[in-house]
């Protein structure tokens, strides 16, 4: 190919890189056609598409090219070079494992340029934090922001103080987090090059929710996915699908954490990018056991330790946590407490669960203390108490160390305190979490009006939130109290008469005994179709199993004044 020919396509493909990797990821390879096998330009256009193709989301044509590029005679810089994009793209399937072991061989090679040794340093950094090894990925994190600043590689030093941004949340220093995060942002925002397809407004909004920020969280989702989308990032997408999902969740709002776990997951079908596909799924048990719908949580975390079991990476103390509160929920207390042993054991040098969702803590606590792991559950509170001492003004952060001093040392004015933090927070299940607890205690001592005015306002707030399983407990709790009259409630109406006629409909059959397939025959709609008018009707009338509603369509029958 003409020298020249050949210098329009690469200049042409750099510059389209910018805009779409996607685009200049197919002139590179179309380019790679056209020069021959012996072409002195080859091994860096190889280089260059596997990054390409990375950026773009093409994981599995990045990987094959990759492979096929590592089996040629290259110099160290160009093996090197291909080695970071083959790096990259194994990270974004998940396999954080196989990525640490290529970049450490690839940094071991003579002469790799300082800015690819940036660059797969920063790589290493990110795949050490799904390896739960926080103290190793900041020395790597500040080893590859210390070199790309020395060599101006803007890309490299984006990485990296990104990997340092979720590192200070794993260490608990959040406004150090949000410091990085931002540092990030701005240097995204002052370039044009593929330091823009790093996003971390992805980073900055997980940073911004882990201080009770939001509102800020939500704006950075969704500034950064529109940048995201027009960048033509496709690999990108299910993280901000699995980011929102966990704000969602967070709020209490069960149903869009749902969809957007959803979402995420048929996306990296697609891209094959797995990297959060564990999380994702424990988003969808965590919903699903706030619904009561225990065999669909049991089947999510089956789902999860299958791509655990397959080398899909994931921060080990959150799926030792999902399958935690699915075996508490199922009944079995002694694996719960064993899975909570492992995520204490992690504490307080790995605190990223906790800072992601502060309510585990107390919940962790409970399990614990309940199986007689009292060490641990101390360990659990003190890591909490060290995390809101250090960071005093995260209400969410306030309201678990006063609620997990609560429940470890029955201490009702812990709870009482739990409940007034959680009164600044967005963490809604949280706060309601800590009401039923103290209301609990309050009824403990004998203080029957405090205990039904906590456990009346933590009924409404797990009613409102669609926390059915939860939400029956508390109103099993009232009538202990001796609140006899707790009426579902479910938005602005409940009861049969808040049905619709394609829900009664449902909802008989299913009091006949009929499986959601066969719901769905007799019907003439989709399964799914099905499972979410269930969904609606164990809401609209308080119920979180199909035995209940069975139970209460009895009563309904023998009792013909309930009817509408």
């Amino acid at each position: 190919m003409d020298r020249q020919v050949l210098a329009v396509l690469c200049d042409a493909a750099k510059d389209i890189a910018v805009r779409s990797p996607d685009t200049a990821a197919s002139v590179v390879i179309r380019t790679l056609g056209l020069v021959g096998a012996g072409h002195s330009a080859r091994p860096q256009l190889l280089a260059e598409a596997v990054r390409l193709l990375s950026c773009a989301g093409r994981l599995s044509e990045a990987r094959l090219l990759g492979s096929a590029a590592l089996r040629l005679e290259l110099d160290t810089a160009t093996r090197a070079s291909i080695e970071a994009g083959f790096a990259e793209a194994l990270l974004h399937t998940g396999r954080a494992d196989v990525v640490i072991g290529r970049v450490r061989r690839a940094l071991a090679l003579e002469g790799v340029p300082d800015e690819v040794r940036a660059s797969l340093l920063a790589i290493e950094a990110h795949g050490l934090l799904y390896a739960s090894d926080v103290g190793a990925a900041r020395c790597t994190a500040d080893a590859a922001a210390s070199l790309a600043r020395s060599c101006g590689d803007r890309a490299a030093m984006v990485f990296a103080v990104l990997a340092q941004s979720v590192v200070a949340r794993a260490e608990g220093r959040l406004e150090d987090s949000v410091s990085a995060a931002w540092e990030a942002v701005r240097f995204e925002g002052e370039s044009w090059g593929v330091e823009r397809h790093r996003h971390p407004r992805l980073w900055a909004a997980m940073a911004a929710a882990a201080v009770d920020r939001f509102t800020e969280a939500e704006s950075d989702l969704e500034r950064g996915q529109q940048e995201a989308e027009s960048a033509g990032a496709q690999w990108s997408l299910p993280l901000w699908h699995c980011f929102r999902a966990k704000l969602r969740l967070a709020e209490g709002r069960l149903d869009r954490a749902e969809s957007e776990a959803r979402l995420g997951l048929e996306g990296a079908s697609r891209l094959t990018a797995h990297v959060r596909n564990v999380c994702m799924l424990g988003v969808l048990s965590q919903v699903a056991v706030h619904r009561g719908n225990l065999a669909d949580a049991r089947g999510y975390m089956r789902r999860a330790r299958r791509l655990r079991a397959q080398g899909v990476s994931a921060v080990e103390e959150q799926v030792w946590w999902d399958l935690a509160l699915v075996y508490d929920a199922c009944g079995d207390h002694e694996q719960a407490a064993r899975m909570a042993v492992q995520v204490a054991g992690a504490l307080p040098r790995r605190l990223l669960l906790l800072t992601d969702d502060p309510s585990a803590g107390p919940q962790m606590v409970r399990i614990l203390i309940r199986s007689g792991a009292v060490r641990e559950a101390d360990r659990v509170c003190a890591a909490l108490v060290g995390l809101a001492e250090a960071n005093p003004r995260v209400p969410s952060l306030v309201g678990a160390a006063a609620h997990a001093r609560g429940l470890l040392n029955s201490d009702v004015g812990a709870l009482r305190a739990a409940v007034q933090a959680y009164r600044s927070s967005p963490r809604k299940l949280a706060a309601a979490s800590a009401l039923e607890d103290a209301a609990t205690a309050e009824h403990a001592v004998g203080r029957r009006n405090a205990a039904s005015v906590y456990a009346q306002e933590a009924l409404g707030m797990y009613d409102s939130l669609g926390a059915l399983r939860a939400a029956e407990r508390v109103r099993g709790l009232l009538r202990v109290v001796g609140v006899r009259q707790v009426a579902p409630r479910s938005g602005d109406a409940a009861g049969w008469v808040a049905l619709t006629r394609a829900e009664r409909r449902v909802a008989d059959l299913v009091t006949k005994g009929m499986t959601n397939d066969a719901v769905a025959a007799a019907l003439s709609i989709s399964t799914h179709t099905v499972d979410s008018h269930l969904r609606k009707v164990f809401r609209k009338l308080g119920v979180t199993s199909r035995v209940a509603l069975t139970r209460l369509a009895l009563h309904r029958e023998l009792d013909p004044s309930d009817a509408p």
